[in-house]
């Protein structure tokens, strides 16, 4: 006689034989199954002596490793696809064809490694107030790759660094903030405009290569000053968007030129749906 626990063994071993009936039948025909909630699917491939295929990511900053690596592992209608906001070309290694599409699973994925300069650059040059101070350190640290400006004529960098320390905010309240590493002086009277001892610079000329490997590229900020109580300058760079399509397409010429005929190479990005 069996009891409820035995019963219930034999109708589970039974479900299971039936689900992979089931699971067989969907593979040769419809490709679609209904299975109880309680079923849980395991895939076996973990204990195979090899992959059933190819799936992964790889990564790294530079183009002719990626190249090399997508030109290895190519399979049909594997593409590159470069993505100008993020600087970085995904190559999607198994995307297959439209007969016969690919899971789209294998990648490889190149992101140029940013220089100190340029990423100096884009941290403090979001049109963000900020102190006397930190401007005048950004341009004393990177002053070979700066070039001030006023009305388009040069300012000796020496004497704009000195205007950024020491700036007259003149206004219903007028503070002249001399901010040192050390010291910070104040006093107050009245008028109305924003002035310097030296000559303020209104635009700075930023040289650099913004990323490893690639041409050097001039950045122009622009430069403007917030007169409250305390100074506060602002940076932001001219047609950043302008910059950032430049460098994208850039990036995909290189990494056409790497790649060569092994794969196409598109401005876009590419997501799988399931």
């Amino acid at each position: 006689m069996f009891n409820k626990e035995a019963i219930e063994a034999m109708q589970y071993g039974s479900g299971i034989r039936e689900a992979s009936d089931a699971v067989r039948a969907a593979f040769a025909e419809a490709h679609v199954i209904g299975l109880p909630q309680h079923f849980v699917m395991h895939d076996l491939e973990r204990f195979l002596p090899n992959r059933r295929r190819a799936r992964g990511m790889m990564e790294t900053s530079s183009i002719q490793d990626f190249a090399d690596y997508v030109k290895r592992n190519a399979e049909a209608g594997s593409t590159v696809f470069v993505n100008g906001k993020s600087m970085m070309a995904d190559a999607v290694l198994n995307l297959g064809t439209p007969e016969a599409p690919g899971h789209a699973d294998n990648r490889a994925r190149v992101k140029p490694d940013t220089t100190a300069a340029y990423a100096a650059l884009r941290a403090i040059a979001q049109g963000q107030a900020l102190e006397q101070t930190r401007v005048a350190e950004f341009m004393e640290d990177w002053a070979p790759h700066i070039i001030c400006l006023k009305d388009d004529e040069d300012v000796p960098l020496k004497r704009a660094i000195g205007a950024v320390r020491n700036i007259t905010i003149e206004g219903l309240r007028k503070v002249e903030a001399s901010e040192h590493q050390l010291s910070a002086s104040k006093s107050t009277f009245e008028a109305v405009t924003a002035s310097s001892k030296d000559p303020m610079p209104t635009k700075i000329h930023f040289h650099c290569e913004p990323y490893h490997g690639f041409k050097n590229r001039l950045f122009v900020i622009r430069v403007g000053i917030r007169t409250s109580e305390k100074p506060a300058i602002t940076l932001r760079i001219v047609n950043v968007e302008l910059r950032e399509e430049q460098m994208a397409q850039e990036l995909a010429d290189k990494v056409r030129a790497a790649v060569g005929d092994a794969c196409p190479v598109l401005i876009g990005d590419y997501s799988c749906r399931q």
